[in-house]
């Protein structure tokens, strides 16, 4: 989970922010199998989609990376890559991991 220092309207990109105040978030995430091409040929590969969602769960933000990209807990690597993306996005709120 990631708490913020206020309850706060939050930008999620530089067009859009949360229609309602938030003071919790959390990150959530699911891993499938799909493909790649590689030198002309498709060969498996996984893939990680994750989530941010508001307290009412309305999802705010996603992303889909290779699973390849992840090194050890990646509850915990995606909670600090969303904590980073937010913090540049909202400079005077302060995001904290609760992992």
């Amino acid at each position: 989970m990631i708490k913020l220092d206020k309850a706060s309207f939050i930008a999620t990109s530089a067009e859009t922010q949360t229609s309602t105040k938030v003071e919790k978030l959390t990150v959530n995430y699911n891993s499938f199998l799909g493909t790649k091409l590689v030198d002309g040929e498709n060969v498996p590969q996984g893939y990680i989609q994750s989530f941010v969602y508001t307290e009412t769960m309305n999802s705010i933000m996603n992303d889909v990376q290779e699973d390849t990209e992840f090194s050890g807990n990646i509850l915990a690597e995606l909670t600090d890559m969303y904590i980073s993306k937010l913090q540049i996005l909202n400079p005077n709120v302060t995001f904290v991991s609760t992992l």
